[in-house]
């Protein structure tokens, strides 16, 4: 399983960072497409995007990995019928939530916004988030059949489109903010039918198990409180920069927020690797030993990761975004840590996740949530933008931290708290160093 999880981890390394440099050097043309201000304003959407994927999505990624690899594992059920059966209920979902949207747009925009936008895109908003759900379907399937090099394939189609139709919509057609959107939408429809073929294989209308229904939603949706904590922990401090400081301060903490992806694209190449792993693993009698390990050098590699971030943070500000983002390079290696701990999850919950009792997830996640809301707002008040970024990475260091005590009820692994906490203090020593 070692070699394994190198060999993979390897394939998405390879792949993720072609995909993402594409989408990481796009910022130096956007960042002079849009003023600070108007970025502020697609990063808030970006955010609600978020949420809306939550309620979209119900848990069901998860749940699809789950009974998948006990389908393969156990040989309860056909493989086929549990795909089939969760692209049903996650196009049923997607459709209620859009129809919610449209109906509560003008609440949604009044709470996240400072002045009034066309409802117009957080519709477009809500359907990227739509097809981009069924996109993720395909690529989960890719991912749990042990296939890197499908999963790289659509992610790099749709990344190309992606940029491709926004750069020809904003700066070709000048269309501006809309134009972004639209963008955006018409990528991920094109790629959510590319990825339906490329799947077909594994969906068959005869297998779909309406009864099945019940159980992906008994398994993931106690994960949406969750998720929606883990979102807020991640994304709120976009609402409350938004309200305390504005859209322009939003757009440059948005800037480091992007900046600190180079954090999050390594811990994405891990957790690709890493999930269908720790679920296959779970069930075999050394996966104690096995989690104890793979966090001890999560933890060590994640900390010389961020320190190396805060490093090369002026340069990158300096050389890559418009000069009125400049400021943003202060934050970049302190949210490098948010990818870290985020990343942890997977390693922290997974005795949680083997007992299938998920709703206990709910306690770890608004437990940091609520901690998250109390930071950021005290913070942000006294420090600014860099009171947000410690109001984020706080309130996800300690959601793991009770997820690890929890989970060790169901599936122990020793862990090694002082090793960790070592590592971080001083990662995070030389960070606040770096960025006086």
């Amino acid at each position: 399983m070692y070699k394994k999880l190198l060999t993979d981890s390897a394939v998405y390394g390879l792949g993720a960072i072609f995909i993402k440099s594409l989408a990481f050097f796009t910022l130096p043309i956007y960042t002079r497409i849009f003023s600070p201000s108007e970025f502020g304003v697609i990063e808030m959407f970006a955010t609600i995007g978020g949420i809306l994927s939550i309620f979209m999505t119900m848990g069901l990624d998860s749940a699809q990995s789950f009974y998948f690899m006990e389908a393969k594992n156990k040989k309860n059920r056909d493989i086929k019928e549990v795909t089939t059966s969760i692209l049903g209920l996650r196009i049923i979902l997607g459709i209620i939530v859009i129809g919610i949207i449209g109906i509560l747009s003008p609440f949604i925009l009044d709470f996240a916004f400072e002045t009034n936008l066309p409802t117009i895109y957080l519709l477009m908003v809500a359907s990227s988030i739509f097809f981009a759900n069924l996109i993720s379907q395909s690529l989960e399937i890719f991912r749990l059949l042990y296939k890197p090099w499908h999963y790289i394939g659509l992610s790099f189609v749709q990344t190309i489109l992606n940029i491709g139709l926004i750069l020809y919509f904003t700066y070709i057609e000048d269309m501006g903010i809309y134009g972004f959107f639209l963008g955006s939408l018409i990528a991920s429809f094109i790629v959510m039918f590319i990825g339906l073929i490329a799947t077909r294989n594994y969906r068959y209308f005869r297998n779909l198990n309406i009864d099945l229904w019940r159980d992906f939603l008994r398994f993931g949706a106690p994960l949406v409180p969750a998720g929606f904590a883990i979102w807020s922990m991640q994304a709120g401090d976009r609402w409350f920069v938004m309200k305390m400081l504005g859209s322009h301060d939003l757009g440059i903490y948005s800037v480091g927020v992007k900046f600190a992806m180079l954090i999050a694209l390594a811990v994405e190449i891990f957790r690709k690797a890493w999930w269908p792993i720790a679920m296959d693993m779970m069930h075999k009698p050394k996966a104690s030993e096995f989690i104890r390990k793979i966090s001890f050098w999560y933890i060590l590699l994640g900390s010389i990761g961020a320190v190396i971030l805060a490093l090369i943070a002026p340069y990158l500000a300096k050389y890559l975004v418009a000069e009125e983002y400049y400021e943003s390079y202060k934050l970049i290696g302190i949210l490098g840590w948010s990818g870290i701990f985020y990343g942890f999850y997977l390693i922290s919950e997974l005795g949680i996740f083997k007992s299938k009792k998920t709703y206990l997830s709910i306690i770890t996640n608004f437990t940091g949530a609520l901690l998250n809301m109390v930071l950021n707002y005290f913070l942000i008040k006294s420090f600014g933008l860099i009171g947000a970024a410690y109001a984020t990475i706080i309130s996800l260091m300690v959601a793991n931290i009770i997820g690890m005590n929890i989970s060790n009820r169901f599936l122990y692994v020793k862990w090694q708290w002082f090793s960790y906490a070592i590592f971080i203090s001083i990662s995070m020593v030389i960070i606040i160093y770096l960025g006086r």
